[in-house]
């Protein structure tokens, strides 16, 4: 059975963001799927996974950050992949979006509105963040990441320029939060599961070890959050057999198999008793911070029906066409 790596490029939260570059650009063969409907994107993604599967080819997949379909295939092997821009995508400009503004001005509007809701949730989470910053012990924090980097890294040299990837593993969606870490590690041997709370320092940590591994010549996958990008929430080395995983909610996991470890940065790094002596302060800001999720994910349904709406509206494709689009599809990331 093929195994596959999910994750998303594009996150619905407070900042617009981008990694289709990133995973694209080191491709010798992109195919731009632009003014497709959604549910022809679908069949031919579909039918790429199908390809792969049948030929036991190590397949990616990219998730769409409204609904969690398909939205882009890439074969590392084969160093070829596809994507489908949405219509209202600004990376990749469409006709459609010039024919029917009326149409798409909801989609955008409900887009816009969730990311200043998310936005002001990002605010709620700085000042839990504020919380256990104040409380924090740097040095431990500081001697653990030197710590990690010693045993995962040593003397290692790859011996070779290092290369950065840079994703999501999950984003809140129409549907609520959804996450691929289980996807995204379940080839990778060593896996170490860091608790801790907001501010302290997983997110550091993480960044600092990636710049190591990097330093050293190795390909890093950096895992962003989609709440704050600039704080990342994963970094796997897959060429050493190890990632770290900032796990906690909404992404909170706990060993399940053999190399599975957890570092606490909150028993390690902060003074004991910092729950309890903010007990009622944290509770505030978190249950505020949960409304305004919600709200924001309501307004990402919206934007999901009102997409629907328009692909609906979309004349369908003929079927003999659609045939010749999936076979070139096939032939131009397929081919030797």
């Amino acid at each position: 059975m093929n195994s596959a790596i999910h994750y998303l490029l594009h996150a619905s939260g407070p900042q617009q963001v981008s990694y289709f570059d990133s995973n694209f650009s080191r491709l010798e063969r992109t195919v731009r799927l632009s003014g497709y409907p959604h549910s022809a994107q679908q069949t031919l993604f579909a039918a790429v996974c199908r390809r792969a599967e049948q030929e036991n080819t190590p397949i990616e997949i990219v998730h769409h950050r409204l609904d969690n379909s398909m939205q882009g295939v890439i074969l590392p092997e084969r160093s070829a992949g596809a994507f489908g821009f949405d219509v209202y995508d600004p990376e990749e400009p469409n006709v459609l979006a010039v024919l029917a503004p009326e149409q798409l001005a909801p989609i955008l509007e409900n887009l816009e509105k969730a990311r200043s809701i998310f936005g002001k949730a990002r605010l709620l989470h700085d000042e839990q963040e504020k919380i256990y910053l104040s409380q924090m012990d740097f040095s431990a924090a500081d001697r653990l990441t030197e710590k990690m980097i010693d045993l995962l890294l040593g003397g290692k040299q790859s011996g070779r320029p290092g290369r950065e990837i840079h994703r999501f593993f999950g984003a809140a969606t129409a549907d609520g939060n959804l996450d691929y870490v289980p996807e995204v590690t379940a080839s990778i041997p060593k896996r170490y599961f860091i608790k801790g709370r907001p501010g302290t320092g997983k997110s550091t940590f993480l960044k600092k070890l990636a710049r190591a591994a990097l330093n050293r010549g190795y390909t890093v996958e950096r895992y962003h959050c989609s709440l704050d990008p600039k704080s990342l929430d994963l970094v796997a080395v897959r060429e050493l057999g190890f990632c770290l995983l900032d796990s906690t909610a909404p992404h909170e996991y706990f060993p399940s198999r053999s190399g599975d470890e957890i570092l606490d940065m909150y028993q390690l790094c902060v003074t004991p008793g910092t729950d309890e002596a903010y007990a009622a302060q944290l509770q505030n800001l978190q249950t505020a911070y949960k409304e305004l999720v919600q709200t924001a994910v309501s307004c990402l349904k919206e934007a999901k029906g009102a997409a629907d709406r328009f692909d609906a509206a979309l004349p369908q494709p003929d079927p003999a066409a659609m045939e010749q689009v999936k076979a070139n599809l096939l032939a131009q990331l397929f081919s030797p």
